[in-house]
């Protein structure tokens, strides 16, 4: 029984670690001005008559899109400003469409995967008076190894990735998409022309560097449990 306990709220603990990322996950992907600063250093859009100036419009536009906002990812047209026109063919939509579901999902996981952390943290400190401090204590314990979990996964697919991100990143779209929409060709689809492998392997640092504070959280927690909680116990 208490081995299941301390399955229980290691599961727990990372159930609330992994929301707190994937909300950090979802705000650096919908970030337009992290994205237009990724355009301008790595984009090649020349040859698809698209200049540097018009990233930022772009980025706009993506960003806006992925976060649920507008049903096309559309750009102010050259000729009138006030009309706009489909950034992207039929083929770039139907992927960034995919890629949407992937961040909604990271944005229900942050509300649904956290309010139901809190939810179980907030019952277990009101309805547990009798034994309030040992439960505080197990939660205490759940969350530690549930940051040694979630941080040997994030440091092997760091290693991975500074290894071979290539892999990494075929991988990662051979799991996270049902369909081959994402192979693209940057000589004729402004999308990848936009977003070519160096500007994900930048963002990847970028959202790695986001993580840090997180990452920084979970190794306290893990330090105190193994300094602390653990004697306490």
């Amino acid at each position: 029984m208490q081995y299941l306990k301390k399955i229980g709220f290691t599961a727990l603990g990372i159930l609330g670690i992994i929301s707190l990322l994937c909300s950090i996950a979802a705000a650096s992907i919908t970030n337009q001005h992290l994205m237009k600063e990724g355009f301008l250093s790595y984009a090649d859009t020349k040859h698809l008559d698209v200049t540097a100036t018009e990233y930022e419009k772009y980025a706009k536009a993506i960003a806006s899109y992925l976060d649920g906002q507008g049903e096309k990812i559309q750009v102010p047209s050259r000729a009138d400003a006030s009309l706009l026109q489909d950034a992207f063919s039929e083929k770039e939509n139907l992927h960034m469409r995919d890629v949407r579901g992937i961040v909604a999902l990271l944005k229900s996981m942050r509300w649904i995967g956290g309010g139901i952390t809190l939810a179980i943290l907030a019952a277990l400190y009101l309805f547990g008076k009798e034994n309030r401090s040992k439960l505080m204590n197990q939660a205490f314990e759940g969350f530690a190894y549930g940051s040694i979990a979630v941080l040997g996964v994030i440091l092997g697919l760091g290693v991975w990735g500074l290894i071979d991100f290539d892999g990494l990143f075929w991988n990662f779209h051979q799991v996270a998409f049902s369909n081959d929409l994402w192979l693209l060709n940057p000589q004729t689809d402004l999308l990848v022309a936009l977003m070519p492998l160096d500007f994900f392997t930048w963002y990847a640092g970028e959202l790695l560097k986001s993580l840090l504070p997180v990452l920084g959280i979970m190794l306290c927690l893990i330090i105190a449990w193994f300094k602390v909680g653990r004697k306490e116990a």
